[in-house]
């Protein structure tokens, strides 16, 4: 080879290592930028699990351990407040996060925010590394790779779905991040790397002490293993290695249970299979069983279930992701013969998750689902579903340029147009976010100069019952409990052994406040004239009900 020939190629390595690192870094900082703009846009928890995930972080911030003061449901004693032991059923990943910067930026919600924008950014680099790898499984052509893998991690950086979990943080986003980082690693843990293996493991128990759905991507990498053709005692030894890694970063966390709620594992998993309305995991006396599940019949059991998978294929999937599932799902049918070139790719692993994730959730927890269950689950699919669509952009680019004799390869048309187009959606997203957000606030506020200008509420710091028990434990910095949504004797029950001092229904639902009222024993307060907050009950005294 001549020196000016090897001058060339030298010049083209050292031109690929700098874009190998250039690409992902813009993509991080882009990713970045759309998350404090999410950020500034919502002010304020949009949900009441989020507001939850804050308020532990700020007790870990301020060394008062993982606790809260806040109660969402009685299936798991004990039912301390002050400080009751957090996460007897969610994991505390999502509460780490957040106080990561508590300590130098203070613990306002937005500290929280900040942690997870530098955290959730890494999703865009991650989507670009599946993209890559999938686009040359398929063995596209390199610039088309290339722009696949540009377009994939700009949906991810662009998202709505991926932008808004930065805005509200919670589990969904740093088990998203977990789940695709596990995926990377996958191939090369099947295949008996030790690096590939000690990283496999240290994400599942990671991503397990985020959201127990961890348990599929267990299943995906079996079935990975299984289909890269290990049998038998390796493969039995590959994916003991993994479980005994995972396990080693869990136990800390199973003690801690232990010590806090007597058992290492959440029984109330198994309540959620057996809730017969959403309102039960608010229950004091109506608890879920088996027989209570089984009373309904099939008819209403599969019911559920159709249900559940509407939900979680409509409100869940489509609706947030909108173009970037359509364009998947087209994909995948179109392109379905092209699926053994994917096989065992981090792609595949996302994609089996993904449904293994939705089948488990819709047919074993069809109630709790409309929860969110599948909701805060269902980033690693999306992520998938947003290199499948990039990759069906760039094939339709590619089927359509010879008929129409365009001169240019036009590579990176499709990503950009699909990158463009889920920009404008999520900034609509953003925006009725920030909306929402602003107006549960200042409903919030209202409800807070309400009860301090409440004659005859409780000032001395004692427990009171709600129906918003996470945000009005924050507003009003008490303890709050979860007012149950029962009625009669179940009710009088609640009030006289649980004892709260005062009841605040914020969003004033009318069976549970008819439900106090029919009692008899509670005296209820008319909120002062101006109240910004039609729909609140407040009931101050409630010692006739013990």
């Amino acid at each position: 080879m001549s020196a000016s020939a090897t001058a060339a190629a030298t010049r083209a390595r050292a031109n690929t290592s700098v874009q190998a690192w250039i690409v992902p870094m813009a993509l991080f900082g882009a990713a970045l930028v759309a998350r404090f703009v999410a950020m500034s846009a919502v002010r304020f928890p949009l949900t009441e699990g989020s507001a939850y995930y804050v308020a532990v972080a700020r007790n870990i911030a301020d060394g008062r351990g993982p606790v809260i003061d806040s109660i969402w449901s009685y299936a798991t004693p004990p039912f301390t407040l002050p400080g009751k032991p957090a996460f007897e059923l969610w994991q505390p990943m999502a509460s780490f996060i957040a106080a990561a910067p508590m300590p130098f930026l203070g613990t306002s919600y937005s500290s929280a925010q900040i942690a997870f924008a530098v955290f959730g950014a890494l999703l865009a680099p991650l989507a670009w590394l599946v993209a890559r790898d999938a686009a040359a499984q398929l063995e596209l052509p390199h610039n088309r790779q290339a722009y696949v893998a540009i377009g994939a991690g700009a949906v991810a950086a662009l998202a709505g779905p991926f932008v808004l979990s930065t805005a509200v943080p919670d589990s969904t986003l740093p088990f998203t991040i977990l789940v695709v980082g596990a995926c990377l690693c996958m191939p090369r843990a099947s295949r008996g790397n030790a690096r590939g293996i000690l990283a496999l493991g240290i994400l599942l128990g990671l991503a397990y002490l985020t959201r127990m759905e961890a348990i599929y991507v267990g299943l995906a990498f079996v079935a990975l293993a299984w289909r890269s053709g290990e049998r038998g005692r390796t493969l039995v030894a590959r994916v003991g290695v993994v479980t005994l890694i995972g396990a080693l970063v869990v136990v800390p966390w199973w003690a801690r249970n232990l010590a806090a709620f007597g058992a290492p594992l959440p029984g109330q998993l198994a309540d959620n299979a057996f809730l017969t309305t959403n309102a039960q995991i608010f229950a004091w006396s109506d608890q879920p069983t088996l027989a209570g599940f089984l009373a309904q019949g099939p008819a209403t059991i599969v019911g559920n279930i159709a249900v559940a998978a509407w939900h979680d294929a409509v409100d869940v999937l489509l609706v947030p992701s909108n173009v970037i599932m359509v364009l998947a799902l087209l994909t995948i049918a179109l392109g379905w013969r092209r699926r053994q070139a994917i096989a065992g790719s981090p792609l595949w692993a996302l994609l089996v998750y993904g449904a293994v994730a939705f089948a488990v959730t819709g047919i074993v927890f069809p109630v709790a689902t409309l929860g969110g269950t599948f909701e805060h689950a269902s980033g690693p699919l999306l992520v998938a579903f947003a290199v499948v669509a990039i990759l069906g952009g760039d094939a339709f680019v590619a089927r359509v340029r010879p008929r129409r004799n365009w001169p240019r390869p036009n590579a990176g048309m499709a990503p950009a147009a699909i990158s463009a187009l889920v920009l404008a959606i999520s900034a609509l997203m953003v925006l009725f976010a920030g909306i929402q957000a602003q107006a549960r606030e200042q409903q919030i506020n209202a409800v807070v100069r309400a009860v301090e200008t409440t004659q005859g509420f409780p000032n001395d710091g004692s427990v009171i019952a709600s129906d918003r028990p996470m945000w009005l434990s924050g507003a009003l910095h008490r303890p709050v409990a979860v007012l149950p949504v029962e009625t009669g004797d179940s009710l009088a029950a609640y009030l006289r052994e649980f004892a709260p001092s005062a009841i605040v229904l914020v969003d004033g639902q009318r069976a549970t406040a008819d439900g106090v009222r029919a009692l008899d024993c509670a005296i209820e307060s008319t909120p002062a004239p101006g109240t910004d907050a039609p729909s609140l009950a407040i009931f101050v005294d409630l010692r006739g009900c013990r």
